[in-house]
């Protein structure tokens, strides 16, 4: 059907965002919305009827733009982040985020001291596992757990699906073997009936919609949405590095397994992760460096109003030199800045955020050179790249780099999955970046 649409839903850390795209891949409408979290002072959490909610609103927003029939709808999320529910399919639990520092890491390193070599994921409070750690068996028993993109899905119609990248970022999922980690269950005092089967490859499919405006389209739960991102992109193939500038500014390769558990110790001892991504036959190792949080907090630090003072502070920070003596730096949640000196404004400030991060990710593509040789090429991605100074430090950073046509590779990347589902496509939509990308 030549005059269809397919729609990607990008349900991310700060936005929940929609894109129409036609059956090349062109951007025909979009619709966002804020994430509706609530935060209570250490707690970030929100409610999944609410997230549900929002997510109607923008896709009913989205289609009304272009009156042409929805043919497939892909949904990608983060990860780590979802809600249990009952045995009618309701929820029971707050989808509590990602980055909440909450979680009973020392119950999970005690029980499962293998835990980084099995899933790929470190001792942290970020995996799905030091969450529901925190739960005695009786509240999971009896419990279904759904993923933020897989809880989306299901509550526009589709079914109960178990999506292998999310998986990956539970710590309830062997890297190794691709399956659930009975390890893991065993801790938390569940079996395998906590999750809607074996975790699989999203471009199965996950029912149809019953939501009057996309209702009959073809579901699909994406993914993670950086690994959905480059799948968007290419960048899935071995051999090329992709980053996904959003609010966590991910770093993530391609490689093919089996990948030793000596290399995947290290890989997550140095604060990277691995495991299973949307495609057969590939893991993706990945890294997060909350660039976008970082200039998220000073933002908010400094006062700036809107969208258009943020671009002018970050346009006049381009054009300075970072500062040694000023230095930002994140971690636990907390943003730490010394050297604040007289003349110290907005623009030193936020030069010296993507001076701290660039230096991050010049000892990510060190290391990631070291592991798996230099990349083929680099791609770069995501809506921090609009900002004036991360898009002049990226190109330092990667001279030759290619950035990708598509605004939301994560959302267009969906949409591309829930065409392959529905019938209409055969691979992701062509032209994601230059053509040198293949000449390179």
């Amino acid at each position: 059907m030549s005059d269809g649409v397919l729609v990607g839903l990008d349900a991310g850390s700060k936005r929940v965002k929609a894109v129409v795209v036609d059956l090349a891949g062109h951007e025909l409408a979009t619709a966002a919305s804020a994430t509706p979290w609530v935060v209570d002072g250490a707690k970030v959490e929100m409610d999944a009827t609410t997230l549900a909610d929002t997510v109607r609103g923008v896709l009913t927003s989205a289609v009304a733009e272009c009156d042409r029939p929805v043919l497939g709808v892909g949904v990608t999320s983060v990860g780590e982040s979802g809600v249990l529910l009952d045995a009618h399919g309701q929820p029971v639990s707050p989808i509590v985020a990602w980055y909440d520092q909450r979680g009973a890491v020392d119950r999970v390193a005690g029980g499962l001291p293998d835990l980084p070599v099995r899933t790929g994921v470190p001792f942290n409070p970020i995996a799905t596992v030091f969450k529901l750690a925190e739960l005695s068996s009786g509240e999971l028993r009896g419990r279904r757990w759904l993923n933020v993109a897989e809880w989306v899905v299901h509550s526009l119609g589709g079914d109960q699906f178990a999506e292998i990248s999310l998986a990956g970022r539970t710590g309830l999922h062997d890297l190794h073997a691709g399956v659930w980690w009975p390890d893991a269950l065993e801790l938390l005092g569940v079996d395998e009936t906590l999750f809607p089967g074996d975790a699989r490859f999203g471009i199965e499919g996950a029912g149809q919609a019953s939501f009057p405006p996309i209702a009959g389209a073809t579901l699909v739960v994406g993914g993670h949405d950086h690994q959905v991102a480059a799948f968007a992109v290419g960048a899935t193939d071995p051999g090329w590095l992709f980053e996904s500038l959003g609010t966590a500014d991910a770093l993530t390769v391609a490689v093919s397994p089996p990948v030793a558990e000596s290399t995947v110790a290290e890989i997550v001892d140095f604060g990277a992760t691995i495991g299973r991504t949307v495609v057969p036959d590939r893991l993706m190792v990945m890294i997060g460096l909350r660039t976008g949080q970082i200039l998220d907090r000073i933002t908010r630090l400094v006062g700036l109003a809107g969208a258009d003072e943020r671009h002018a502070v970050a346009a006049r920070a381009a054009q300075l030199d970072a500062d040694p003596r000023l230095t930002v730096a994140f971690a636990g949640g907390e943003l730490a800045i010394s050297g604040i000196g007289e003349g110290i404004g907005p623009e030193q400030l936020w030069r010296a955020a993507v001076a701290a991060t660039d230096d991050s990710t010049t000892d990510v593509t060190s290391r990631f050179e070291r592991w798996f040789g230099e990349p083929d090429g680099v791609i770069l991605g995501g809506g921090w790249l609009r900002d004036p100074a991360v898009e002049a430090a990226t190109h330092r950073r990667f001279p030759s780099a290619v950035r990708t046509r598509f605004g939301e590779p994560g959302a267009v990347g969906a949409a591309a999955m829930a065409g392959i589902a529905a019938g209409v496509l055969d691979a992701p939509f062509a032209g994601a970046v230059p053509a040198e990308r293949n000449a390179s």
